[in-house]
């Protein structure tokens, strides 16, 4: 992880964690987003701000708490 990813995880809610991740395809999003999470308008911010091709939420521990 770079520095400036170390740097913009505080802007994030606390225990929002998204994951970088490949692109995601029309059809993969819903098992890898979550996006009525409270959280997700900050991890968009977040990753907006990181050179990412794309990420998932499937390590979140929000995204371990919806689904499970």
């Amino acid at each position: 992880m770079s520095r400036a990813e170390i740097y913009y995880l505080k802007l994030l809610v606390r225990g929002a964690r998204p994951r970088r991740f490949e692109p995601l395809r029309f059809g993969e999003v819903d098992d890898h987003r979550c996006m009525d999470c409270p959280a997700y308008s900050d991890c968009l911010h977040f990753v907006s701000r990181i050179p990412w091709d794309g990420f998932t939420c499937r390590f979140c521990p929000a995204f371990l708490r919806k689904s499970g």
